[in-house]
């Protein structure tokens, strides 16, 4: 039994089938000049080669690579591996930094969602470990006198060298003084700024990183223009302090979670030591 002829060329259809690339594109490449089918019959019928099958999956794998038709146009031009080669170092170190990104992103949902199961009971104070955190601080915006302190902020976000994956994971803060949350007054801010859960190593010059400290811990709901609200909280915090031996030994971490439009979802974190 004579096996049948290999067949040597495929209409637009075919390859399209075949290879799953869309008719639309095929055509594409033939109207830009990147890939021109090598036959055509009197009817002006498109057909390609095995050859150019090999070159349409190298499209197509640089194409998932999100390299665009103008690179792809020199790269397939080109006499030598050298500029593929770099252009695939670029790629990977690219693509690292999105897994990271992700990694990250997938660890700050876990963490939210585990945060915000504590506003279920507002009642609940517990200590703590605190997890590494990097801050950005700034003079008290309700205390300080800089007019032009919105502007000092913005050029240190400016000189941020991290790449912007950061700003999906950062909170506004504020921070009262130890000296203040004993004398109850909650309201007098030492620092405003951001805090960010996202490694910030690389900018430790605009960044401070915080060391894990052992704290009281609350999460709490204000009202928009609640924040009065917030003082029996403070109170109730220190009561737990006491009660249990404890005092004081750091200034308040106030993090702004969450924002409603007409709710403010706060976590509350002061350092804690035994007495003496």
């Amino acid at each position: 039994m004579n096996e049948p002829p290999l067949k040597l060329k495929f209409t637009i259809g075919e390859a399209s089938k075949i290879l799953d690339i869309p008719v639309d594109t095929l055509r594409y490449y033939d109207k830009i000049g990147l890939l021109l089918p090598r036959n055509r019959d009197t009817n002006k019928y498109r057909y390609y080669d095995l050859e150019q099958f090999d070159l349409l999956i190298t499209i197509r794998m640089l194409r998932a690579m999100d390299i665009s038709i103008e690179q792809i146009t020199t790269l397939l031009a080109a006499d030598s591996l050298i500029n593929i080669r770099e252009l695939i170092s670029g790629k990977q170190k690219e693509i690292d930094r999105q897994i990271d990104y992700l990694k990250h992103l997938s660890n700050k949902l876990r963490v939210l969602g585990q945060q915000f199961d504590q506003f279920k009971n507002e009642e609940t104070i517990e200590l703590v470990q605190t997890p590494s955190y990097w801050v950005l601080l700034t003079d008290s915006i309700m205390e300080s006198g800089d007019p032009k302190l919105g502007s000092k902020v913005q050029q240190q976000m400016r000189n941020v060298n991290c790449h912007q994956e950061w700003l999906p994971f950062c909170h506004i803060i504020s921070i009262v003084s130890a000296d203040n949350l004993i004398a109850g007054n909650y309201h007098t801010y030492l620092n405003n700024g951001i805090l960010s859960t996202f490694p910030m190593e690389g900018d430790s010059g605009i960044f401070r990183k915080l060391e894990p400290q052992y704290c009281a811990r609350k999460y709490l709901v204000i009202h928009r223009d609640g924040y009065d609200e917030m003082d029996d909280h403070y109170e109730k915090m220190k009561a737990f302090i006491s009660k249990r031996g404890l005092k004081i030994a750091g200034n308040s971490l106030e993090i702004n979670l969450f924002n409603q439009y007409d709710k403010h979802y706060i976590e509350i974190n002061i350092p804690v030591e035994e007495q003496d």
